[in-house]
């Protein structure tokens, strides 16, 4: 049931104290052979990618959302994630979903180049991402946003738009 990649949670068994949570790699290859790449639950976390290969087993990259609560990671409905994601100089692909109890601050930095969506069904959570001028975003689907930064010529919209608080900006 709970099989990721990555999975960053704080558990509440006593065993770890309540803090920030980070990930962070610089070359190299992650791969998951089951589940999301990452999975964040029930904490905040920093996650650092610097020209890492990824290989993602079922499309996602990331998702941040709440769970149960039934193996005890935090009360069900204030459980979400908190993430902040510097991708720098990387190669992104796969799908992002960021739950209404959670959040996601996504940097594309350095020549990173993310070819995937965020919330693609409209999921509530807030999403902020930058985009900086050497980087781009090439979209597999509508992506729904809370801030966008950046300029909108580094998206190549495939036919797809990006809404910002439900506003097209593509």
């Amino acid at each position: 049931e709970n099989l990721h990649g990555v999975m960053i949670y704080q558990s509440m068994s006593g065993d770890a104290a309540v803090g920030q949570a980070s990930f962070s790699m610089t070359g190299g290859t992650l791969t998951t052979t089951a589940g999301d790449l990452f999975y964040v639950t029930n904490t905040n976390c920093t996650i650092l990618l610097s020209g890492v290969k990824l290989g993602l087993a079922n499309g996602t990259l990331l998702t941040v959302a709440g769970n149960d609560a039934s193996r005890g990671w935090g009360t069900a409905g204030s459980n979400g994630g908190t993430v902040v994601l510097t991708a720098d100089g990387q190669v992104l692909t796969g799908v992002i979903t960021v739950d209404d109890i959670s959040s996601l601050t996504l940097t594309l930095e350095n020549g990173t180049a993310y070819t995937g969506c965020i919330n693609p069904d409209g999921q509530a959570g807030t999403a902020a991402v930058t985009l900086d001028g050497t980087s781009t975003w090439t979209l597999t689907g509508d992506c729904w946003l809370t801030s966008f930064e950046g300029s909108t010529a580094n998206i190549v919209s495939n036919g797809y738009t990006v809404y910002v608080n439900g506003t097209a900006i593509n």
